[in-house]
Parts: C-alpha cells; sequence; structure tokens
C-alpha cells in the first residue's frame, strides 16, 4: 500500500509539473489545490493507509491533473486518430463540456465530510446515506457525460445519449437537487460528530470548518465585488480551496493540532482589519474627489497614508478583541505573564518573586507539581 502510494504520489507530480508549464497562470491556479491534495493525500496514504482520506484526496488530485495531458493528446491525435482523440477531449471537457470536475468535488463534499478524521463513518446508521450519495454521484456523472453531443466544435462526443441529450433539462434537477442535500447533510454530520467527540477529535474538526468558512467566505465575496476584479477573485477562490485537504492533513497527522484557536483569531483579525483599512481608504479617496474636483493622484495618495496610519493601532484593537472571543487561553496567558511582569519590576524580595512565580505557572499552566530551582549563592 505505501509503494502505490509512493508511485500514485510520484506520477502526479510529473502530471502536476506538466500543467503548471502547459496552462500558464490558469494551469498554476489549479496546481496550487491538485499540488495541495495530491501532497496531503500521499502523505496521509503512505503515513496511515488505513485511512481512505489520504486515498480520496489522491482521486481528487488525479481527475484534475490527468485532464491537461488528456487535453493535449486529444488535440494532438484530432487529425490523424480522431476517434482516439474524441475519448482524450470526452474526458477533459471543453469550455462549455466536461464532467471530470463532479467526482472529485462530490466526493470532497460528501465521503470525506462523512469520514472525517478517522476514515469510518459516524456510526453504522449512517452507511445506507453514504450509499447512496456514491449513486447519485456516478449516476449524475455518467449522464453529464452523455449530455453533450460534441467534446469540442467537430468533434463527436463517443458516448453521447440523443436521449439524455432531449431529456437532460429535466433529468439534472432529479439528480443535481438531491446530491445538493447529500453535500448538505454531509456536512450536517460533520456537526453530529463534533457534539459526540472528545476534545481532539473537536480540535480536529476545527481545522476543517475553519478552511471551510474561509473558502465560502471568499466565494461570497466573489459576488460582490466590482466586476473587473471579479475574475480575479475566482481565481483566489480555486486557490483557497487548498486549505481544505491542507487542513484535513494538520488535522488527522496531528501535527501542531492545537494552534486551530490562535490561527482562527488571527484569520478573524485580519479579515476585520483589512475591511476596517480599505473602508477608510475608499471614504477618503471619495470624498476628497468630490470636493477637490481634478486633483489627480493627490485622493489616492492621501488616502493610502491614511489607511497606513490606522493599520497598526485598528490592528492592536481588533487582535484584543478578537482574542478574547476566540483565543482566550493564549490572551489570559499573556495577561498573566504581564501582569507579573509589572509586578517584578517592584519587587525586590528573592522569596516572594518565588512565590509570585509558582503562582503564576500554577495558573497559566495548571500542572500537577512545581519545582523551582535556585543556584547556591557562595561568596568570594
Amino acid at each position: 500500500m505505501v509503494r502505490l502510494a509512493n508511485i500514485i504520489g510520484a506520477t502526479q507530480l510529473v502530471l502536476l509539473v506538466g500543467l503548471v508549464i502547459g496552462a500558464g497562470w490558469q494551469g498554476f491556479v489549479i496546481g496550487v489545490l491538485v499540488g495541495s491534495a495530491a501532497a496531503v493525500g500521499w502523505l496521509l496514504a503512505s503515513r496511515i493507509p488505513r485511512n481512505p482520506l489520504g486515498w480520496m484526496l489522491l482521486f481528487v488530485a488525479g481527475c484534475f491533473a490527468l485532464a491537461a495531458p488528456a487535453y493535449l493528446l486529444g488535440g494532438a491525435l484530432e487529425e490523424s486518430h480522431p476517434a482516439i482523440a474524441a475519448w482524450f477531449l470526452w474526458y477533459a471537457g471543453g469550455d462549455e463540456t466536461g464532467w471530470i470536475w463532479l467526482p472529485p468535488v462530490g466526493l470532497l463534499f460528501t465521503q470525506v465530510l462523512l469520514r472525517f478524521p478517522d476514515g469510518r463513518l459516524p456510526s453504522p446508521r449512517w452507511r445506507w446515506f453514504s450509499n447512496l450519495s456514491i449513486a447519485l454521484l456516478v449516476t449524475g456523472t455518467v449522464l453529464i457525460s452523455a449530455a453533450y453531443a460534441e467534446v469540442r466544435p467537430g468533434v463527436a462526443n463517443p458516448v453521447a445519449s440523443e436521449w439524455v441529450i432531449a431529456h437532460i433539462d429535466s433529468i439534472f434537477p432529479l439528480i443535481g437537487l438531491p446530491l445538493l442535500v447529500c453535500f448538505f447533510v454531509s456536512a450536517a454530520s460533520v456537526v453530529v460528530r463534533y457534539r459526540h467527540a472528545g476534545s481532539v477529535e473537536r480540535t480536529q474538526i476545527r481545522w476543517v470548518a475553519w478552511a471551510a468558512s474561509i473558502v465560502i467566505g471568499t466565494f461570497i465575496l466573489s459576488f460582490a465585488v466590482p466586476w473587473n476584479v471579479e475574475d480575479v477573485l475566482n481565481q483566489v477562490v480555486v486557490i483557497m480551496y487548498a486549505l481544505i485537504p491542507i487542513a484535513i492533513g494538520i488535522a488527522v497527522m496531528r501535527y501542531r493540532l492545537y494552534e486551530i484557536d490562535r490561527i482562527v483569531s488571527r484569520s478573524i483579525s485580519y479579515a476585520l482589519v483589512t475591511a476596517a483599512v480599505v473602508g477608510v481608504y475608499a471614504v477618503v479617496v471619495t470624498s476628497l474627489t468630490n470636493l477637490v474636483p481634478g486633483s489627480g493622484s493627490g485622493p489616492v495618495a492621501i488616502a493610502t497614508l491614511a489607511a497606513a496610519a490606522v493599520f497598526q493601532p485598528v490592528l492592536r484593537r481588533v487582535r484584543g478583541s478578537v482574542d478574547r472571543r476566540f483565543d482566550r487561553t493564549a490572551y489570559d496567558g499573556q495577561r498573566t505573564a504581564d501582569a507579573f511582569a509589572e509586578r517584578l519590576r517592584h519587587q525586590m524580595d528573592a522569596g516572594n518573586v518565588q512565590q509570585d512565580l509558582s503562582g503564576v505557572i500554577a495558573q497559566a499552566l495548571a500542572p500537577s507539581e512545581i519545582w523551582l530551582w535556585t543556584p547556591s549563592q557562595h561568596r568570594v
């Protein structure tokens, strides 16, 4: 199993390099997602082969990674071997056709959620739902792959079905809506698992919840920005999807697992500060432009200076407020250490300092025992 994981990981690495080189910026954007899923999938499959999450992530990465070479091979063989080229192009898809996105995305938002973090279902009662989601996913993939007469202008779809093409408008809701419900139910299974989980498993789930919230927030933001930056933000959303496999890897391997509170606190802090700074910049630019028409780049320069001036004060205030809510342990520990340092400035008696230090350690770390070693002092 470990050797198989290494072979799959190495193959995906080669495909990933070809994807990034051959597709430019678009390839880089997809490559970030594919690379993170492939790296985390290989790590989990090689270290914990009995956990299916690693193999699922390798499947997600492989589906996307194979699309680029399939597209290139299809284009190269289109004139000499049109029948073979049609199959490659059927897999790769085109601008308005393609089905290869559905299996990895559907797997990520159903089976991965259902089986995170230990690879098992929350309980045997979820098995029927797991089987149903897989059946809907396979059925939807088959129907979409056969719903187009051509995979590229002039290249016929080798699996096209006239019946599916004629009825796709009525068939797709019958499959798409239940599959969408499966996504929400799978997400609900994470909530159910969280309610009955221990401290370690709850922390693991919070990692993935943090990653998913950033992806969803960025996706929603993409609908509220001006059209000229919407395309860029959509690319950012695809890159942000890489946070999900990364969070899964951290949670399952338990590497720096308990830093989630600090990371969540910092994410919220910088998001709020960014919104505040952008708001100050927009208000200053708009106000000065209306008050002083024809002032050129002056309002932009003044707004930039104003945004830079408020960044640090706003960051300190927001970070303190957010830490009190989302990173309370670190916040309380910092307050305890600051209070001890302040008392130390006015404390000269060594015995009192030792007693105060022991009290601070007991309050901040709650150890079972405290031993304080002091070197012996000898007069020369």
